[in-house]
């Protein structure tokens, strides 16, 4: 899965990197996983900090990941999903080498701009690699994949551009959750259901 350059790579650093302020102390001192090496999520406050770049040397198959379950409490996958060929499996992983109270923090390009998602059938070139284009029923597949999840999502904005990105913040815990949904409305954010219907842009 590249790396996704096209995704707005530099304009999602910035606005993530707001939301990652915001929940910082929730998940200080985390065992993180990150697919492709953004600049997003700061690295000090955490215990253990991985990164699996695409063709580097520690390179993940996001579908299959050669690692223990309940391995990290927190796992980063920043538009890296839409890149990933069978994303059933490769949520299915996300849950599986996730900790009980930890976090899966999840985005997507262009989420909600679509009815439905709609699936390619290959890794489109022209689209940056991307397999498909997500809608609302990406929480389907969540579902489907990890039932046991619950989710908050925010819109994070550019402080340069003021262009909006979505992240989705999975979890297993509502403990965690709500933890985490408080740090973000005390930052000024505004966390909401993942879950709930969502209304396409």
């Amino acid at each position: 899965m590249p790396r996704c350059a096209g995704c707005g790579a530099l304009e999602r650093h910035r606005a993530f990197r707001t939301v990652f302020d915001a929940i910082v102390p929730v998940l200080a001192g985390s065992r993180v996983l990150q697919f492709s090496p953004d600049t997003c999520a700061p690295r000090e406050p955490f215990a253990h900090f991985e990164i699996s770049e695409f063709n580097g040397p520690n390179h993940l198959d996001m579908a299959d990941i050669a690692r223990p379950a309940a391995s990290y409490d927190l796992v980063i996958a920043n538009h890296v999903l839409e890149h990933v060929e069978d994303d059933m499996a490769a949520l299915g992983e996300l849950g599986r080498i996730t900790a009980d109270e930890g976090v899966v923090f999840l985005s997507v390009p262009d989420l909600l701009r679509v009815a439905r998602t709609k699936e390619y059938g290959y890794a489109r070139e022209d689209k940056y690699g991307h397999w498909r284009l997500y809608g609302p029923d990406i929480v389907e597949r969540w579902r489907r994949a990890v039932p046991d999840w619950l989710g908050l999502g925010v819109v994070a904005r550019d402080p340069i551009t003021d262009e909006p990105d979505r992240a989705t913040l999975l979890s297993r815990s509502p403990e965690r959750i709500a933890a985490l949904a408080g740090a973000l409305t005390d930052a000024g954010l505004e966390p909401f259901d993942a879950f709930a219907p969502a209304r396409v842009h």
